[in-house]
């Protein structure tokens, strides 16, 4: 089995569609709410493909709902080998006009989210664990220091546990040109082209 978290938006079927064509077993795609009619039928064509897909609701920043997802997310006959943890949340503002409140809601998915899967799958032999950081991590991004501090946890976390013999990856995306949380804001996505940061296409990034 192999995990997606935020498995449930545009970036999280477009790693499924790639997992299922790297012939992975079988595929648990994890997000906060049911799927979509346009993931639904996405995830139906998948399935007559001959994919086996699980999708799960759960809250990963939730330490017992995470330790559901974990449980649902192997079985005797497809262990858990692999895990991208996809998910994020979005409470841009600029630093003048930033509360705690800002923090509180794009924290928990990437920091109490990766942590608690860090510790779900601590005794497991896997194959990869690999965290979705953001560029914001390492130079900044207008109206998101609350965003870059969430990626900028993940990024140690990846570190401690690559320290502790465990794999990691981090990988300090910058933005996707037809999914994900810049494709979806036609404003942050300008912003970013006119700070010269040019969005990555869809197939380079798989």
């Amino acid at each position: 089995s192999y995990l997606v978290t935020g498995g449930l938006g545009g970036l999280g079927l477009k790693l499924a569609e790639e997992l299922v064509a790297r012939q992975a077993g079988r595929i648990v795609l994890a997000g906060r709410s049911a799927p979509s009619a346009e993931a639904d039928r996405l995830l139906q064509r998948l399935r007559a493909a001959g994919a086996q897909i699980s999708v799960v609701q759960a809250d990963v920043s939730d330490a017992a709902d995470c330790r559901r997802l974990l449980a649902e997310a192997t079985r005797p006959d497809y262990p858990l080998r692999g895990l991208i943890h996809a998910a994020g949340v979005l409470a841009d503002g600029m630093i003048t006009a930033q509360s705690w409140d800002h923090f509180e809601r794009a924290l928990p998915a990437k920091v109490h989210g990766a942590f608690n899967l860090h510790q779900g799958t601590r005794g497991l032999d896997l194959d990869f664990f690999v965290l979705f950081s953001s560029v914001a991590a390492t130079t900044g991004s207008l109206g998101q220091s609350n965003y870059a501090a969430a990626n900028a946890f993940m990024n140690q976390l990846a570190r401690h546990r690559r320290a502790n013999g465990l794999c990691a990856s981090s990988i300090c995306w910058g933005p996707w040109a037809e999914v994900g949380m810049a494709a979806a804001s036609e404003d942050r996505g300008q912003r970013m082209a006119r700070d010269g940061v040019q969005s990555l296409q869809a197939e380079d990034g798989l």
